[in-house]
């Protein structure tokens, strides 16, 4: 595990009316070392509106690094263990790293017409620009790059 690649880069994509954006070339180069699939998984982040994307690889690192005798083991939590490993949305990616955000997510992450992505370490985040911008949770910093950016593309 320790030959991983974290992602560590962002970017504001374009979205197009069938729902596909480009990965940002330093998080899709990250993408492709860390799994042998031009693919991604995504799902609803835990405590934002915004979606949490990896590698098809994470899912096993996650799994291995379990509570061994926790209740997951026996699969008396099924939420838990929903949310970790069945929730998820499989989206294959080209060689420019452009792919379909899936219906459902995009909607429950308010994503429209632009895409904001963030590194993360071991997965990164997809965010309507605006609804990041207006999260106070996040720290200003992240908020004050994602409004450059978005005054760089006229956004504002």
């Amino acid at each position: 595990m320790s030959d991983r690649e974290l992602y560590l880069s962002y970017g504001l994509q374009a979205v197009d009316a069938k729902g596909r954006v480009a990965v940002p070339a330093k998080l899709r180069s990250v993408l492709e070392k860390n799994a042998d699939a031009r693919e991604l998984l995504i799902k609803r982040h835990g405590k934002h509106v915004c979606l949490s994307a990896f590698d098809t690889a994470w899912p096993k690192i996650l799994y291995s690094r379990r509570p061994q005798g926790s209740d997951e083991d026996v699969d008396t939590d099924y939420n838990v263990a929903g949310k970790a490993f069945g929730n998820l949305e499989s989206a294959p990616f080209d060689s420019a790293g452009r792919f379909v955000l899936p219906t459902f997510y995009r909607r429950r992450a308010k994503i429209d017409k632009w895409a904001f992505f963030h590194g993360r370490g071991d997965t990164f985040n997809i965010w309507d620009p605006f609804t990041l911008i207006a999260d106070t949770e996040i720290d200003t910093d992240t908020r004050e790059l994602c409004e450059f950016l978005m005054e760089e593309k006229g956004l504002q």
